[in-house]
């Protein structure tokens, strides 16, 4: 079975890779550094009218961020040569992960089809995947399809259907995720864009341990495997009750502080994950300055989406969940 791709199948782009870096680091130097005009405006969508932001905002309100998001990847992804679109491949696939969830729980309650069309907007998706995703047939035979696909990407996704059938829709999630992880990180990449994997493997993991802890939920945490925080030492972390000597092992500065609440928590990890992908990219190697450009971007629309959903809030909660 011929192997297929993840992502959609584009015209390759002729721009030289050295070309599409300065323009992104053009693109990324009229983004405003100071979050405080933000968090205290009274209207925070029209204080961001100068910004990239501001049209999708103005149309579809505090979800445009993620539209902006999702069109700010295709936009990238279109000028990419082909060389560096096999690079890039795991992150954007990494971040249609979520994008494809979305879509299995919308068509699992059976909502409108409508409501999967409009998530796929702008997704890097491959054209057949999107497909699948938006067809008319029932949940399980959506399921069948999908499965087939992906084994033709990689044999991990082998049994999605009967996972589902057997376990239920929760588990499948479960299952989706260590599927894409297990299937990325088998693939040869870029040091840098590996490492970044281990790093939101690790995010993943640190937060999925904390919400069993702090709900005190009697099953183990689902952990996905492949990151730099050997599996082991969160299931210790589980049956200790303690984060902390994991976010320790990861070099987090203010460890007992980051563990004390969930939003302290993934603040933290995001912006130690921040300051990995910042220092790669004072390297000034292509790899180095397109991953940190991509990340920014994710940086700015969950800050920016953080913000709309929080105004009701006092700002100093609001600032110590900036990833700066």
């Amino acid at each position: 079975m011929k192997r297929q791709g993840l992502l959609k199948t584009l015209d390759e782009c002729e721009y030289p890779s050295e070309f599409l870096v300065a323009r992104l680091l053009g693109k990324k130097g009229v983004l405003f550094r100071n979050w405080e005009f933000l968090i205290t405006s009274n209207d925070a969508v029209e204080s961001l009218q100068n910004t990239p932001f501001y049209a999708f905002l103005k149309k579809d309100a505090a979800p445009g961020i993620w539209r902006f998001l999702r069109h700010e990847y295709l936009w990238v992804y279109k000028r990419m040569n082909n060389k560096l679109r096999n690079h890039f491949e795991p992150y954007f696939v990494y971040q249609e992960i979520n994008t494809f969830l979305v879509c299995l729980r919308y068509l699992s309650s059976r909502k409108e089809i409508e409501h999967v069309v409009q998530e796929l907007h702008h997704s890097l998706l491959h054209n057949d995947i999107q497909d699948i995703l938006s067809s008319n047939l029932d949940f399980v035979s959506i399921l069948q399809a999908l499965e087939f696909r992906l084994c033709t990407y990689a044999h991990f996704f082998n049994g999605l259907r009967e996972h589902y059938e057997k376990k239920g829709f929760a588990a499948l999630e479960i299952f989706m995720r260590d599927c894409f992880f297990a299937s990325l990180l088998s693939c040869k990449q870029s040091p840098m864009v590996k490492c970044f994997l281990q790093y939101m493997v690790d995010f993943h993991n640190c937060i999925s341990t904390a919400k069993v802890l702090r709900w005190q939920i009697e099953a183990e945490p689902p952990l996905i495997s492949g990151g730099t925080v050997p599996v082991d030492r969160f299931t210790r972390a589980y049956f200790r009750k303690d984060l902390t000597p994991v976010l320790r092992y990861l070099h987090l500065k203010g460890a007992d502080e980051a563990s004390s609440t969930m939003q302290k928590l993934e603040t933290a990890l995001l912006c130690f994950i921040s300051g990995k992908l910042q220092s790669w990219s004072f390297q000034r190697t292509v790899i180095g300055d397109v991953l940190f450009y991509l990340w920014e971007q994710y940086r700015y629309t969950r800050n920016i989406s953080m913000v709309l959903n929080t105004m009701i809030l006092d700002d100093e909660p609001v600032r110590e969940s900036i990833v700066a």
